[in-house]
């Protein structure tokens, strides 16, 4: 993980208010659940596409990254993807999105097409992993990410 429990729950206190659902829903958490939903996110924005390189050779995670960090490779990831990973957490953590997480493992399987009834939906060929379509998902993780990741990513 590039954030710590602690570290998210402070900017959760800075960012939502007391009463708002998803600080509501992310102190009913317990620290277990909140540390995974933070793993969650952590391996979901692993395996997007990043520009550059990582600044050490054999580094297991994708950041600290050149030339995005040239002097600042000991500070870990940028305080963005620490952020980004935040937020893909809280949206991970909410039940209602787990209808479109469904729908992103459904593409991710190769399933092109199905229907129920009168209901039937398409989608195009998917070349991106189940976590690539998570983390597209939630929209102000990707705001966060866009200025580290490679060309030719989705933002819609």
């Amino acid at each position: 993980m590039y954030s710590s429990v602690e570290f998210a729950g402070s900017y959760i206190a800075a960012h939502y208010t007391s009463v708002s659902s998803e600080r509501v829903r992310w102190d009913a958490l317990s620290d277990e659940d909140k540390t995974v939903y933070l793993n969650n996110a952590f391996e979901a924005i692993e395996a997007l596409p990043f520009g550059g390189r990582k600044a050490v050779l054999g580094q297991e995670t994708a950041f600290p990254r050149l030339p995005y960090q040239y002097g600042k490779t000991d500070e870990g990831a940028p305080q963005r993807v620490k952020l980004a990973e935040i937020e893909l957490a809280l949206w991970l953590s909410d039940e209602r999105h787990k209808t479109s997480q469904k729908r992103a493992q459904l593409i991710a399987d190769g399933v092109k097409s199905f229907s129920v009834g009168d209901l039937s939906e398409s989608y195009s060929e998917a070349s991106d992993s189940i976590q690539t379509l998570s983390v597209k998902s939630c929209k102000k993780a990707m705001e966060l990410l866009t200025p580290y990741l490679s060309g030719g990513h989705d933002l819609c």
